[in-house]
């Protein structure tokens, strides 16, 4: 049994460090397969910093202090998250080490940031190192995870291959997905909506219905992939797919409107808006906060997850 527990840190040998952005997808388009490494979405999200957190302590000799810890905006979680359960299912030889995982989220849990997704790849990474496996067979556990668990089909895959804008041409787990980037430099800003949306109840409640908003949207992406077409199919998509009321829908196409920004889209919980440059960013964050929301200042991401060893 894997114990959880916050560790002492200046106690342990920190081995690595990881760090993961975070991936909020405009779009995407399930594909479901028998087999968990072919199940996966087409789609496509932008990866923001700051990132989160992982790292990785031999915890030998202190077996009180071994196991996963997993932080949300500061909060404790424990380890025992359905996709970490899902690990322990069908790998538990891989985390039984002396190790301890700190996971560190900067944003709260099931909002639509793939943080079930950046737990996974942080766990699997994690105890992987030790175990001698390569950065694409750890992140293939974290997908296999998030499959089985119905936390999520594309968010591994691109936040293991990812920068800037990401487009999945493809479906599957690491290796078997085909994913493309666009790197881009511009700030975002997100804002978490009240209500709390599992990634099984949103495909639940959209259906089949899911097939007919994002194809087209996708095809769209695919034929001129750009930010722009990205941030405008991607707030098609969130309105037909219901993710917005439309008292917010009015206020922000107001703000498209009158050029204050380039763009908006929700998935599931979270809010995400491309700001102008300049001090429009500062602009928008107020006119956000009037608006009862609390902002996050992003800068999209230029590199994927990144891995510091010090064994």
């Amino acid at each position: 049994m894997i114990s959880i527990h916050a560790g002492t840190r200046y106690k342990l040998e920190l081995l690595a460090t990881i760090q993961i952005p975070l991936h909020v997808t405009g779009i995407w388009l399930p594909v479901l397969h028998s087999d968990p490494l072919l199940s996966g979405s087409l789609g496509a999200g932008l990866l923001l910093d700051p990132p989160a957190t992982v790292k990785v302590y031999s915890c030998k000799g202190q077996s009180s202090s071994c196991g996963i810890a997993i932080r949300s905006e500061n909060q404790l979680l424990g380890g025992n998250l359905d996709v970490i359960e899902e690990i322990k299912r069908f790998r538990s030889n891989l985390l039984r080490q002396d190790l301890l995982v700190e996971v560190d989220l900067p944003v709260a849990l099931g909002k639509g940031y793939a943080c079930s997704a950046i737990a996974a790849l942080g766990v699997a990474i994690g105890y992987g190192l030790r175990a001698g496996l390569t950065l694409e067979e750890s992140s293939r556990i974290a997908h296999i995870a998030e499959v089985k668990a119905g936390t999520g089909l594309g968010d591994v895959v691109a936040l293991l291959y990812g920068r800037g804008l990401e487009i999945r041409y493809s479906p599957g787990g690491p290796g078997f997905a085909r994913v493309e980037n666009i790197p881009i430099h511009t700030t975002i800003i997100t804002a978490t909506l009240e209500g709390f949306m599992h990634t099984q109840q949103m495909h639940s409640k959209l259906g089949e219905e899911l097939y007919s908003i994002a194809a087209p949207r996708l095809a769209s992406i695919f034929k001129k992939p750009s930010f722009d077409v990205f941030i405008r199919e991607a707030r098609h998509f969130s309105i037909r797919a219901g993710f917005v009321s439309d008292e917010l829908r009015v206020f922000l196409d107001n703000l498209l409107e009158t050029g204050l920004i380039k763009g908006w889209y929700v998935k599931k919980r979270v809010l995400v808006v491309a700001p102008r440059s300049g001090r429009r960013v500062e602009e928008v964050v107020n006119l956000l906060a009037k608006k009862g929301l609390r902002p996050r200042v992003h800068e999209t991401s230029s590199s994927p997850l990144r891995v510091q060893l010090y064994m």
